[in-house]
């Protein structure tokens, strides 16, 4: 369910969208590794979804875990596409296989603001996951996408870019 908040000014009503807030870190509820989703996805879990892809881009975000809106759910979505328009749900991911080389770059979190980390991640990633409409997938992602899943794996068990400093 949706909840609108609305308020009168003047002789118009104003109604805006209640919008999770990003957990910030040192909220501990970030260290806590999420849960299994159980299938077939009910109304909650699209709901959720739909939160969290407006979430991450109100936010200016490439990538929201659903523990950073206060979730146990083990679901993110990602979008790293120029325009902003394509994002990917993931549910019950599990990377199958990385690479041996590795990249170090530099990170941000939206529930760490201010904060960057240099962070030593595999230049590609083989990922599992179950699609929203609840079909197998597998994908290897490679460079900014396989950098995008491996931080988004971190918060779904429990960890932080910054904790690899």
């Amino acid at each position: 369910m949706d909840l609108w908040i609305c308020w009168p000014t003047n002789s118009n009503v104003i109604c805006n969208k209640f919008m999770p807030d990003i957990v910030k870190y040192p909220d501990k509820f970030l260290y806590k590794p999420t849960e299994e989703v159980w299938l077939p996805l009910n109304e909650d879990h699209r709901t959720l979804i739909k939160d969290m892809i407006e979430a991450m881009y109100t936010n200016n975000g490439i990538g929201l875990a659903a523990n950073q809106i206060g979730s146990f759910e083990k679901i993110f979505v990602m979008d790293v596409s120029n325009e902003k328009n394509n994002p990917q749900v993931f549910i019950n991911p599990t990377i199958k296989k990385e690479a041996k080389e590795k990249l170090t770059d530099e990170e941000g979190c939206l529930s760490c603001p201010g904060k960057l980390a240099n962070v030593i991640r595999p230049i590609y990633v083989g990922l599992e996951w179950i699609c929203q409409h609840g079909k197998a997938q597998y994908k290897t992602f490679y460079h900014l996408p396989a950098r995008v899943v491996q931080h988004e794996m971190d918060h779904l068990n429990g960890k932080l870019c910054i904790d690899y400093v």
